[in-house]
């Protein structure tokens, strides 16, 4: 039985009668030694299940470990992956209201939960959870909860998020909150009837059993410090860590300006050969010690489609930027939560049907966190304090190329290389370049996986990985982090399975601060019948290492497809590349050092056309040497020319307004030109759009 309310139920509830007590009972040191011993075992949990799993998010470091409270909510954690931490308190305090007297059920010591259903406070299939209820004696004190995402849900397509997607039934396995085991012991039909689901059964088992190990940890090390000092002690310190998180988040808050802050972006895509655009939108009204995050002038929900999401998902989503930025500094619990609101249009894309696929609802999300992250940014230059800390965006959903088939050895797999979605870049900072390769947008510790390791797992031959690719970031005073290519060849076995899953190819995701330029578009290419290996036996030294040798060497039959498209089949020797996205720039491209820019052209991290044409810099292509007179006059140039180009406010909205995008881009969009952003809370209003 779905629950919606329980759904909304993100924030801490209200201390218990115990843990007032226990807490009152709870000096300073104790709290401080046994807080961070409890932090340390998660922290111990999480390095033993990216030692035991084997889905390459997993091996990536793309985890979630929490402890939360007897009532569900979260104290301490590490990541991995911040957004679990949200769906482990939903599908916790599900289970609680509706297991704990079921007779049929019950909650037990040894119990093992699992959950994967996004209708039941999960984000998508391919993210699974372990719920473990942690006793002492007959009193439940605790929950472990361990939450990967596994790379195959047995659905139409593999990967888990298949594009083609139009309702929940293509979307394989989807199980609502569920004992899988007692006692301490997985049940054995359970499990091989999630095996039964799956295109990679050993993977799913092996992760499931991972999930179960890492709960157990949790629950030793928790019982260790009830048998040395007290259950009371361990009680008020797990609820002290959720009432100091909310009290300082509160408190932050209240010293940023007041105002409405505003962004909108659009996506290009809606399913495989669904392209067109879609607005996404975000109203952040601060007002004292409260936010309300506001998604009014979104666009409508789309029917038959992979794209919708639910309001959960989304507040999950902004748990990146405040676990990661604006609280980084804060214990990771959901006391973060406790100053902020929701408005969810209905209707809107974030109100997704509870029979809608929702899986690649993590990319609409993704691009919805790339917009409240500026509409925050733009809040934090207002306060001293904060704006040592501001930077641009990290840019929507990362790209990247599910795959599967059966190996030389008869068994079937399905992965990706997540070291991709993990090299994606961060926005240039306040002060400084954004950092290259900096991390997946919800996972900033993710890391990037061996290719060896890649190569033992499945049957592909990374050709290159770790090339940063001309162009791909943002222009700026201060430029987005660089991003890397990649390619990859089919070896040993005669036939693959491969689509692509990422969100934007013909509009750029990821707007930069103050005039800092987005990331490009990214595509998807394929190449068949390709001559790669005669290069490599006839001409070695042409073997291609980053992405321009790539296109220019290989020859064959190329196929370009959107970053967001489906099936396809590729065979021995055939070849597939992918990209990951670009940080953001900063400021004014023109203001740019030009020392700087030169440094780029040496590094191969911008072409000859950008530093002339962006960035307006004068210098010898032989020596890089830069002409400072020449520079200066080109600049000057610019700014004339921008000045000869501007028009009054009244007179461009006059003639801006009267344009319209292509009917045949619209079919998803809504009434044009979309509806209205939400009316400010606030007199004083930054409107960013």
């Amino acid at each position: 039985m779905r629950d919606p309310e329980i759904l909304q139920h993100y924030k801490p509830e209200p201390a218990t009668e115990r843990e007032k007590q226990c807490m009152e009972n709870l000096g300073l040191v104790d709290y401080e030694v046994y807080g961070r011993k409890l932090e340390v075992a998660c922290w111990e949990a999480r390095d033993a299940m990216v030692r035991m799993g084997v889905s390459p998010m997993i091996e990536a470091g793309d985890v979630a470990i929490g402890l939360y409270t007897a009532s569900g909510d979260l104290c301490t954690a590490i990541t991995g992956t911040h957004l679990h931490l949200v769906n482990g308190v939903l599908a916790v305090k599900y289970v609680l209201r509706h297991y704990k007297d079921e007779p049929t059920l019950g909650i037990k010591p040894g119990d093992i939960f699992f959950a994967n259903d996004a209708g039941f406070g999960g984000l998508h299939s391919p993210d699974m959870l372990n719920l473990m209820p942690i006793f002492h004696g007959d009193e439940l004190v605790a929950w472990a909860v361990a939450a990967s995402h596994e790379i195959d849900t047995g659905a139409k397509e593999p990967g888990g998020m298949p594009p083609s997607a139009q309702s929940r039934y293509d979307e394989g396995m989807r199980i609502s909150p569920i004992k899988v085991g007692e006692n301490y012991t997985l049940r054995y039909d359970l499990v091989q009837m999630m095996e039964n689901f799956v295109r990679d059964p050993r993977q799913q088992t092996l992760d499931l059993k991972t999930r179960t190990a890492v709960c157990y940890i949790l629950e030793r090390r928790v019982k260790e410090v009830i048998e040395k000092k007290s259950v009371e002690m361990v009680i008020g310190v797990m609820r002290r860590m959720i009432d100091e998180t909310a009290e300082a988040a509160t408190k932050r808050i209240a010293s940023l300006p007041d105002g409405t802050y505003r962004d909108i972006t659009f996506v290009d895509w809606i399913g495989t050969d669904r392209y067109g655009l879609v607005r996404l939108a975000v109203n952040v009204h601060k007002v004292g010690d409260k936010v309300t995050v506001d998604f009014t002038g979104s666009g409508p929900r789309v029917a038959f489609a992979n794209f919708n999401a639910f309001p959960h998902a989304m507040v999950a989503m902004s748990a990146c930027f405040l676990y990661q930025f604006l609280f980084s500094d804060l214990k990771q619990s959901n006391g973060a939560f406790v100053p902020f609101e929701y408005i969810f249009p209905k209707g809107s894309l974030l109100d997704a049907d509870l029979e809608d696929a929702v899986s690649m609802g993590v990319g609409t999300i993704a691009n919805f966190s790339s917009i409240l992250h500026n509409a925050f940014e733009r809040m934090l230059m207002g306060c001293d304090e904060q704006r040592k800390h501001v930077l641009s965006t990290w840019a929507g959903c990362s790209h990247t190329l599910p795959f599967a088939g059966v190996n030389r050895y008869g068994l079937p797999y399905a992965g990706w290389d997540q070291g991709i979605a993990n090299g994606m870049a961060m926005g240039a900072k306040h002060n400084g370049d954004g950092t290259d390769v900096g991390g997946f947008t919800w996972c900033s510790v993710g890391e990037f996986i061996d290719s060896e390791l890649f190569e033992s797992e499945y049957p592909i031959v990374p050709i290159f990985r770790s090339r940063y690719f001309k162009d791909g970031h943002g222009f700026g005073k201060y430029r987005g982090g660089r991003p890397m290519a990649a390619a990859y060849m089919v070896h040993g076995t005669p036939m693959m399975f491969v689509l692509s899953i990422s969100g934007f190819c013909k509009f750029p995701i990821g707007r930069g601060l103050f005039g800092g330029y987005m990331p490009p578009c990214l595509v998807t290419l394929y190449v068949q019948n390709g001559n790669l290996k005669q290069i490599i036996q006839e001409t070695p030294e042409k073997i291609p290492y980053d992405i321009e040798q790539f296109i220019a060497n290989v020859q064959g039959d190329i196929l370009v497809r959107h970053t967001h498209s489906g099936l396809i089949v590729l065979q021995e020797g055939d070849i597939m590349c992918t990209m990951a996205i670009g940080g953001p720039g900063y400021g004014d491209a023109i203001e740019r050092d030009a020392r700087l820019v030169v440094k780029d052209l040496k590094e191969h991290s911008i072409s000859d056309w950008t530093a002339e044409k962006v960035y307006k810099v004068a210098y010898d292509p032989k020596t890089y040497m830069v002409d400072e007179a020449k520079t200066v006059e080109l600049r000057a140039q610019e700014l004339e020319d921008r000045k000869r180009r501007g028009k009054p406010y009244s007179e461009f909205m006059a003639e801006w307004s009267q344009k319209k995008p292509k009917d045949e881009i619209l079919p998803n969009y809504g009434p044009w030109p979309g509806p209205e952003m939400a009316p400010a809370k606030f007199k004083r209003t930054v409107v960013v759009s």
